[in-house]
């Protein structure tokens, strides 16, 4: 974090830094205007305008371009911000691929290699149906050669939450002491099994068995989406332990790892939070490594982070970003440059703030149908007992003591208009505004259409996977359905062409539901493909929405003079500057609307103190021993 004394020196310092510049930097972002002769143009609007800026952690909502400053005064641009992170193409200039498609990472074997490293240069080149969007369905090598399908993070928020949440009510069943983790004493006098509600009218969940496999020493038996460390006496994470032993260690704690299909027995998935499930693929697909700090603020050595600018804790314990920043130069970046290809800070911890911050509010998916034809669904699908694991609906509880309450911005509420024969949407502030800050309501949430009982479950030899190293896996997350009626192909491994083929896989602990569908009558085999089928994902930006909450959708919305068409939901329309377009241009004789950025600097944020990067190399000038000559490795070289 750049502290004000600091910041303030810095630009001192270097004042003539921060003065606008006329140098033209190389980068591969369409921020041009149409008729400017530059081939970085884009008139659709929808490529990434801003450019390539690490951007400065804050804490301080009063630095102006930190990222306090965005999330809290102009947080629809840190969503954008963040937006553009996710599916910004990175280049060789900005420390992409040190080792290219090498194979990395062992199996449980602990010889043979799994994942196909350093093979994307976007978070987009898996998670892109549809483009531009928190989209899935790529198919790629990981575990084996059968691939893994990509899935789509359309209401990653929301996930997020509720994982942490489940952990947090956990705890309060197991943790009487409260001081963050479980002893054996704490295990054996809790509950033996581990229920949580999902809502109000639903059965609970059984995430398992809290005691010790011996008692006094061993491991707990929970639910193989959660990931397992052991403590010392005093509560701080012994790496590497396996098992309490009452000798040098002394207890337990756990992290739901909500992203990830699974990877066996043991191995629970992937990613406990959003955070992690940006670093960790950057790392692996782009070979960009992330210093960040955030995560490792753990006062306290239990594994548990003290939350994060979005308000997430965090799971050092099991889950560190690769730059440890062991190595810090003055000006506050790290210089560690763990994959030794001379490119130092690759990912920021700002950058982390933004990404996270667009996964925490990313809109979820929608149903595209008759709400009659959503209730028979639902109704059918408890009647075969395929609701017992795809559980319809959760709620995140108001923010107390406990609990964070819901930690998004915006709700972007979606409903099928019949007539029109489209999706439409309307904008929800979960916020007010207070002088300049947008204050965040943290009210409770009920999660509609979900359809997830966040578990792993035994789903027999028809999801059976042999990986690379020869271990058999049957151990899979239950997939949240919703957004399910885009999921082409179907099934963690994506061998699945027809929900119906993927239905039919479901053996071991699904092989009742899936023989109460076969018997089922026709009606109700086909009220859950109308429902399976109409749950969609669609672009978000292209949205006819309801934005200003007038309570219709304008066919012409006016924003900074311009007419922009359709009303829809555009974070550029909602910047404390909002984005000006270029308007109407004529192109071969015949009239079309540019939205390139005419104000791209201004509605960017890109001449605020912590955002200047006058010679457009990367760096901001603060983090930049020479800001006026172009350096893309450290800002200087």
């Amino acid at each position: 974090m750049l502290t004000r004394m600091t910041l303030l020196s810095v630009l001192l310092s270097g004042f003539m830094w921060l003065q606008p510049t006329t140098v033209l930097g190389q980068y591969g972002e369409r921020g041009e205007l149409f008729g400017s002769g530059d081939a970085a143009v884009d008139v659709s609007g929808r490529s990434v305008k801003n450019k390539r800026v690490r951007a400065i952690h804050s804490t301080d909502p009063t630095l102006e371009g930190g990222t306090a400053y965005f999330l809290a005064r102009d947080p629809y641009l840190a969503y954008q911000l963040g937006r553009n992170l996710n599916f910004r193409e990175f280049r060789a200039r900005d420390g992409v691929f040190s080792d290219i498609a090498n194979l990395g990472g062992p199996m449980p074997d602990g010889t043979t290699a799994k994942i196909t490293a350093n093979n994307h240069t976007s978070c987009s080149g898996c998670h892109n149906l549809p483009q531009g969007n928190p989209g899935g369905g790529t198919n790629f090598h990981k575990d084996s050669g059968f691939g893994r399908n990509a899935p789509h993070y359309y209401g990653a928020g929301l996930m997020e939450m509720l994982a942490i949440q489940i952990r947090t009510e956990l705890m309060l069943q197991i943790d009487t002491d409260q001081n963050g983790w479980v002893s054996p004493e704490e295990a054996n006098d809790a509950p033996e099994d581990l229920l949580v509600s999902p809502a109000v009218g639903l059965d609970p969940v059984n995430f398992g068995h809290p005691q010790l496999s011996n008692r006094t020493t061993g491991r707990p038996e929970l639910n193989n989406i959660f990931r397992v460390w052991f403590v010392d006496a005093s509560g701080v994470t012994v790496p590497g332990a396996t098992e309490v032993d009452g000798v040098n260690t002394f207890g337990y704690n756990f992290a739901m790892i909500v992203w990830g299909w699974g990877q066996g027995e043991g191995l629970s998935a992937l990613n406990p939070t959003n955070r992690t499930f940006y670093w960790d693929p950057m790392v692996a697909h782009t070979g960009m490594d992330s210093h960040d700090p955030s995560t490792l603020n753990d006062p306290d050595g239990d594994g548990v982070s003290v939350p994060t600018l979005s308000g997430a804790i965090q799971f050092p314990a099991t889950h560190r970003a690769p730059d440890q920043g062991l190595l810090m130069d003055p000006l506050g970046f790290s210089r560690d440059d763990p994959d030794g290809d001379g490119f130092l800070h690759e990912i920021s911890e700002g950058d982390l703030d933004f990404a996270e911050w667009f996964m925490l509010n990313a809109p979820r998916p929608a149903f595209a149908g008759d709400p009659r034809d959503y209730d028979l669904g639902v109704r059918a699908m408890k009647e075969v007992g395929c609701a017992t694991c795809h559980i319809p609906n959760w709620k995140i509880h108001a923010q107390d003591s406990n609990f964070a309450g819901d930690r998004r911005f915006f709700d972007l509420e979606t409903e099928w208009n019949a007539t029109k024969r489209r999706l439409e949407g309307s904008l929800v502030p979960l916020y007010e505004i207070q002088g300049e800050d947008y204050v965040l309501d943290r009210e409770e949430f009920i999660v509609e259409g979900l359809f997830t009982d966040f578990k792993h479950h035994d789903l027999g030899d028809g999801f059976a996977e042999i990986d690379f190293g020869g271990t058999t896996n049957r151990l899979w997350r239950t997939a949240p359905l919703w957004g399910v009626g885009d999921g082409y192909p179907w099934g963690h491994d994506g061998r699945s062409l027809t929900i119906e083929d993927a239905i039919q896989r479901h053996g071991g602990d699904a092989a009742f539901s899936r023989t109460a569908y076969n018997k089922a009558s026709e009606s109700t085999r086909r009220q859950i493909m109308t429902l399976l089928t109409n749950m969609r994902l669609y672009d978000i930006e292209s949205l006819p929405s309801d934005i200003d909450g007038d309570g219709q959708i304008s066919d012409s919305l006016v924003v900074q003079g311009q007419d922009t068409g359709v009303e829809r939901f555009n974070a550029e329309w909602l910047f404390r500057v909002p984005v000006e377009i270029q308007g109407p241009v004529i192109r071969n004789g015949e009239t079309i609307l540019s939205n390139a950025a005419v104000n791209l600097d201004e509605a960017y944020g890109q001449l605020l103190p912590l955002r200047i990067d006058s010679d457009d190399d990367g760096w901001p000038n603060v983090w930049d021993h020479a800001p006026m000559v172009t350096g893309y490795l450290d800002g200087e070289n």
